[in-house]
């Protein structure tokens, strides 16, 4: 089984053309062979199909194997099959509204590096004063708490008996 990669989403490589009978001459038609990506993919069975896509002259210009690379390197650039899809909304034959479908918006992989490399920097440099703000609030909670429990035994009963998780949380 062999995969190829097109830089087409709907590419139809024609391997062999088809010939028309000529009941004159005496020749038979002959069928033709081709075959066509999916979405930028095409996997065949037959190991005769296979060399005869790596014999053609589109081969590493318009479609790859995917046994040389890993991953689709044509994925960022590849257009979709389908259009953009504008949708109407209509109220008692009146355009109310307009929605305009979500259109395939990949990055190239050189500026996906780039933008997650910069996302990296900037949260190592964020991190730190974020734990920190994040330490002095719960510490002034805790103070708060410890005072808000001090002024409510004042004002209770001295006997009360303290609960387990109340020691806890004072400990």
């Amino acid at each position: 089984m062999a995969k190829f990669i097109s830089k087409s989403a709907n590419l139809n490589i024609i391997l062999r053309p088809g010939l028309s009978a000529q009941p004159l001459l005496g020749s038979p038609g002959r069928p033709a062979i081709s075959v066509r990506f999916q979405n930028g993919i095409a996997i065949i069975d037959d190991q005769e199909l296979a060399k005869m896509m790596l014999l053609h002259p589109g081969f590493n210009k318009d479609f790859i194997s995917a046994d040389e690379v890993l991953g689709d390197p044509y994925a960022h650039q590849r257009q979709d099959t389908e259009p953009q899809h504008i949708m109407t909304e209509l109220k008692h034959g009146t355009a109310v509204g307009r929605v305009v479908g979500k259109g395939k918006n990949t990055l190239p992989p050189e500026i996906a590096k780039l933008v997650n490399a910069q996302a990296l920097a900037i949260a190592k440099e964020l991190l730190p004063k974020m734990v920190e703000d994040t330490l002095k609030k719960l510490v002034q909670a805790r103070e708060e708490n410890k005072k808000n429990a001090k002024d409510e035994d004042k004002n209770t009963v001295p006997n009360k008996a303290k609960t387990k998780s109340e020691e806890l949380y004072e400990a």
